[in-house]
């Protein structure tokens, strides 16, 4: 059961009711549309353009159905659906694994929120709670709310007596029976090698096969119906007084003194001021300091970015702990918490840029790979989010903090999609190669279809010992998007396609390897023009 008027589950799943919907029918024929529409799209297919579609066509279920049920969606709210499409069909643009992961989960978790707020709004005024409930519990009333409007509907289409009858009866029984028998009898057969035999002969005359794939086929529909109905019925129901969490009181209520947060905020200044004088003197100072103290200068860049990343979020998480449960009881003390906040705020600064720097140097030294790519664009937003931090905290108001950070979590993956990671990270390695320094062929053409073009655009611009090592696999990569034009229209993909029109120049020339793609990705290999069979795809990769 929940408590509208705190916003949240108070103890166990929702309850389903009634919800008096004009048209349930409807809602259940538009459900099950999209039910159909994912199998269409979806199933044992890549993704391609097929996600953005789906998402256009959620979009406007949800919009048509509030429409049709004169339930208008909340203004400041429906401005959600700009985000959603743009990011949907980022996925099209781009195939690099996290780019595309960021972009699918950013839309569903959108999708959560405009579910949450579709008839309240007020997203811009969410503080994180209101964010992982909507993470949280709107999947649940997925599961949980749409069963009572699917009876409703039920009684609708079929009258009253339907539930009742006997015939109704027997379907339900048979639908409940079916699953049980399927896997008992798989059981039994795999038991007993003659009652396999015996249950083979009885049903050889079936297409077994093709019938165990439309009834996977039948679930994939189902499920997504009954999910998408629970979305559908979670966004249009009443709302009742919703109100933001911890928006009238404070969840917690403060516990510290002012003392207790100066002294903590103190220490950790003094400890990031000594860290600071060090960087200003060995990183910032140049490669002779460094090496005056016994290390390299591609060592010492590569302890510890990571670790800085992680100081400067704890610190963060730190400030706003002590800002919500310390007291300040008047100006003096207010204004000394912001004075010591702040220079922790530019201390950590510091920090990131010699994250950042650290980054760059050992860049310099070993080359461009995706983690160092994510890093790069991650120090960046987190810079702009201490930044934001710090405007916020001299206003007297953190709460606009927590859109503030998914906001810069979206910017982040814009920011991927903008870079185009695997095509940034080919280009680097070749300069850097053209500079003096190493080029590792089986790491760059194990990147996605994104970095194709600008590995044929190296083909072309390399001597015959790069060709020897690339080209082969490069027919890697045309055999790749061969098995992936399998998969019919709705895997069509844009960094697919830009891929295929690289490589079509070097269409005559990759024939002529062999490429055995038997198995798993990762096991493929090709026949180098010496005869040798070396592996197509980094292991990794998959």
């Amino acid at each position: 059961m929940t408590t509208e008027a705190e916003g949240m589950p108070q103890g166990g799943a929702p309850e389903p009711q009634a919800e008096g919907f004009r048209y349930p029918e409807w809602l259940g024929l538009a459900a099950l549309l999209i039910g159909l529409a994912v199998e269409i799209l979806f199933y044992g297919r890549a993704l391609g353009v097929s996600f953005p579609i789906w998402a256009v066509a959620v979009c406007l279920a949800a919009l048509l159905m509030a429409r049709a049920e004169s339930r208008r969606p909340a203004r400041d709210s429906a401005w959600l659906v700009i985000p959603i499409l743009i990011l949907a069909g980022l996925a099209f643009v781009r195939l690099e694994p996290l780019t595309l992961f960021l972009h699918v989960v950013s839309v569903l978790c959108l999708f959560a929120v405009w579910v949450r707020t579709f008839r309240t709004g007020r997203v811009l005024d969410f503080g994180w709670l209101d964010f992982a409930v909507s993470l949280l519990w709107v999947p649940l009333e997925m599961v949980f709310r749409p069963w009572a409007t699917l009876g409703q509907a039920n009684r609708r289409v079929f009258g009253d007596r339907a539930t009742h009858s006997r015939l109704m009866a027997v379907a339900r029984g048979l639908l409940l029976a079916l699953p049980i028998v399927v896997v008992l009898a798989l059981l039994l057969t795999a038991a007993d090698v003659i009652f396999a035999d015996v249950l083979r002969k009885a049903f050889e005359w079936l297409d077994l096969e093709r019938l165990a794939d439309l009834a996977r086929r039948g679930v994939v529909v189902l499920v997504c119906a009954v999910l998408f109905l629970g979305a559908l019925v979670a966004a249009l129901r009443s709302p009742g007084d919703r109100r933001l969490i911890g928006e009238d009181k404070p969840i917690a209520l403060p516990f510290l003194g002012f003392t207790e947060s100066a002294v903590v905020l103190t220490g950790v200044n003094l400890l990031f001021a000594a860290f600071v004088l060090v960087q200003v003197r060995y990183l910032f100072g140049g490669q002779a300091n460094i090496t005056a103290a016994g290390y390299t200068y591609a060592e010492y860049a590569r302890r510890g970015f990571g670790e800085l990343v992680a100081v400067a979020i704890l610190t963060l998480g730190l400030i706003m702990a002590l800002g919500a449960f310390s007291h300040r009881t008047n100006s003096g003390q207010r204004t000394g918490f912001q004075v010591l906040s702040a220079s922790l705020v530019v201390l950590v600064g510091v920090i990131l840029a010699s994250a950042f720097q650290r980054l760059l140097l050992y860049e310099q030294a070993y080359g461009f790979t995706r983690l160092r790519a994510y890093t790069h664009v991650a120090i960046v937003w987190i810079g702009v989010l201490f930044v934001l931090f710090l405007t916020l905290l001299f206003t007297g108001n953190l709460r606009p903090f927590a859109p503030a950070a998914v906001g810069a979590a979206i910017g982040f993956a814009l920011t991927l999609s903008g870079l185009n990671v695997d095509d940034f990270i080919v280009r680097r390695n070749a300069e850097r190669w053209r500079a003096g320094g190493e080029l590792d062929i089986y790491y760059l053409t194990s990147l996605s279809e994104d970095a194709i073009p600008a590995l044929a655009a190296l083909a072309g611009d390399s001597p015959a010992s790069v060709q020897s090592e690339l080209l082969p696999r490069l027919a890697c990569q045309q055999a790749w998007l061969d098995r992936r034009d399998q998969d019919g229209w709705p895997a069509t993909h844009l960094s697919a396609l830009r891929a295929r029109a690289a490589i079509q120049p070097w269409a005559q020339v990759l024939s002529a390897y062999a490429v055995d793609d038997e198995g798993p990705r990762y096991a493929w290999t090709v026949e180098r023009g010496d005869g040798q069979a070396i592996g197509c795809f980094y292991p990794a990769y998959d």
